[in-house]
């Protein structure tokens, strides 16, 4: 299964439900989901990062789960719901990573333009001051001949 534009833009529980959503509607049976996503650590980290969502037959077969009465239909709806926040959980978590990493690259790229802007008026204004010593030389040059 492949899904384009997710995560393209601000994550939405709605994009994340419609992924869940489809992954449910294929029929295919499956004990856990496991989602391997990018989790923010700080401005400057992220690592990767594991969660695991149960299935419906896992689910009902937990011991926390069976101490509570449940409806069959009840159980494949808390499936669905707990994927799709999974999902969305971790979207939320790459968004964070992917803004964090931008954010860091313009802050860099901003202190190598202002570095390279005093590097650059540096050089100009040196050029500049040995045309004025080279045009002082020659007027004081010509007046001494005279």
């Amino acid at each position: 299964m492949t899904f384009n534009q997710i995560g393209r833009d601000i994550p939405t529980f709605a994009d994340a439900a419609g992924v869940a959503d489809l992954i449910i509607k294929s029929g295919v049976k499956f004990d856990s989901v496991v989602l391997i996503y990018n989790k923010f650590v700080s401005q400057l980290s992220y690592e990767a990062a594991v969660m695991e969502v149960k299935g419906e037959d896992a689910l009902k077969e937990s011991s926390a789960f069976n101490a509570y009465e449940n409806e069959d239909d009840a159980t494949k709806d808390l499936v669905e719901f707990s994927l799709a926040n999974a999902i969305y959980a971790a979207l939320v978590e790459g968004h964070a990573c992917e803004q964090s990493a931008r954010r860091n690259a313009m802050d860099n790229a901003s202190k190598n333009a202002t570095d390279m802007i005093s590097t650059l008026t540096m050089q100009y204004n040196r050029g500049r001051q040995a045309a004025i010593t080279n045009e002082l030389v020659d007027i004081i040059t010509g007046a001494s001949a005279l």
